[in-house]
């Protein structure tokens, strides 16, 4: 076992980080990554970090995770995947994420739901 992880840390299969104890701390670290804060600026890295906070159920990780990959920024550009990321961070009630899918949604009434929907989780937000 341990041949094998020293092989996979060798081919820069596994990071050798700190653990992370929460989604929170993760999301942190991936911004971090992605702006330059404390740290050189590293898409792949921001990438990898916001991929695990976004899989621990962090809405706004799952947003940034989605536009991350529609972009191509640190990671290969996966419009399916981003798609199902903006989808969850929605499903979760994340404003910016209902309002990304009216915004693409082309039925009216569709989008005039998701918009209402946008609105009411700013309200929550906000208070």
């Amino acid at each position: 076992m341990k041949a094998l992880l020293l092989a996979l840390a060798l081919a820069g299969a596994v990071q050798a980080a700190e653990p992370v104890p929460d989604a929170q701390a993760a999301y942190g670290k991936a911004l971090a990554y992605r702006n330059g804060t404390g740290v050189a600026p590293n898409a792949a890295l921001a990438a990898r970090w916001m991929e695990t906070a976004a899989r621990a159920g962090l809405p706004q990780a799952m947003f940034t995770l989605a536009n991350m990959l529609a972009a191509g920024e640190g990671v290969a550009r996966d419009e399916a995947a981003a798609r199902r990321w903006l989808e969850q961070a929605a499903d979760l009630g994340h404003p910016a994420a209902l309002q990304e899918l009216a915004l693409r949604e082309p039925d009216p009434r569709k989008a005039e739901l998701l918009m209402r929907q946008a609105a009411h989780a700013l309200q929550h937000v906000s208070n």
